[in-house]
């Protein structure tokens, strides 16, 4: 479980609260929403200016909660001379956890053909599968996502919802494609660092996305 209450961090996030047991929450607004700052929070990244957050009931910076969560941050920063199966390895022994692990991560992602490829011949869509492969490998209970699929192409991107639609935990993440909204189990509208709304994908959106206009016009400012 993800607990947040009253959660702040200078004008980025203004007393943030909502709790998640279970399944897909996506997060959704501009750029300054919040978003970025909720989840380097969460990851213990970040120190609160106020409120308090749990991860199944320890502190984010507790170091016991460092195994129960998997951080992606926008940018993940990934060794450009290292070879995608050194990074995976790494990642492996970094988590303590077998081969079976990194197989099935290798499998997730589609990176078998990679595994020789230094990480600066990549292209932006494979530098980003390669970071989800090693941030997800071994399925910690929470996953921390900030915009996991925004240099994915259509492929990578139905390879990491196969991977979240097996989930068991919590998976919050920041939505970069709005049409993925419907994909979440819950929605959180962000703007200005407060919360605007929270409910399921059918509720916030409409049944059949009726307030999407409505959706564009508050969060983004534009048009649907």
């Amino acid at each position: 479980m993800v607990a947040v209450a009253g959660l702040r961090k200078g004008r980025r996030l203004l007393g943030v609260s909502l709790e998640a047991r279970e399944g897909v929450v996506g997060l959704l607004g501009p750029n300054g929403a919040g978003k970025s700052t909720l989840l380097a929070l969460l990851a213990g990244r970040l120190r609160p200016e106020g409120g308090e957050a749990r991860l199944l009931g320890y502190a984010p910076r507790d170091p016991r909660a460092l195994a129960l969560r998997a951080y992606l941050p926008q940018n993940p920063r990934l060794f450009p001379h290292l070879r995608v199966g050194e990074v995976l390895e790494g990642a492996r022994r970094v988590k303590g956890l077998g081969r079976g692990a990194l197989e099935e991560a290798l499998e997730r992602m589609g990176l078998g053909p990679l595994l020789g490829r230094r990480v600066g011949e990549l292209s932006g869509g494979q530098r980003q599968r390669l970071a989800l492969a090693a941030a997800l490998m071994g399925d910690p209970p929470i996953w921390l996502l900030d915009e996991p699929t925004a240099a994915l192409d259509p492929k990578g991107r139905a390879r990491f919802w196969a991977w979240v639609g097996e989930k068991r935990g919590v998976v919050l993440l920041a939505l970069h494609h709005v049409e993925e909204a419907q994909r979440a189990d819950r929605l959180v509208l962000l703007k200005g660092g407060s919360l605007l709304e929270e409910g399921p994908p059918d509720q916030v959106l409409g049944p059949r996305g009726e307030r999407l206009p409505w959706l564009m016009e508050v969060l983004y400012e534009e048009p649907a």
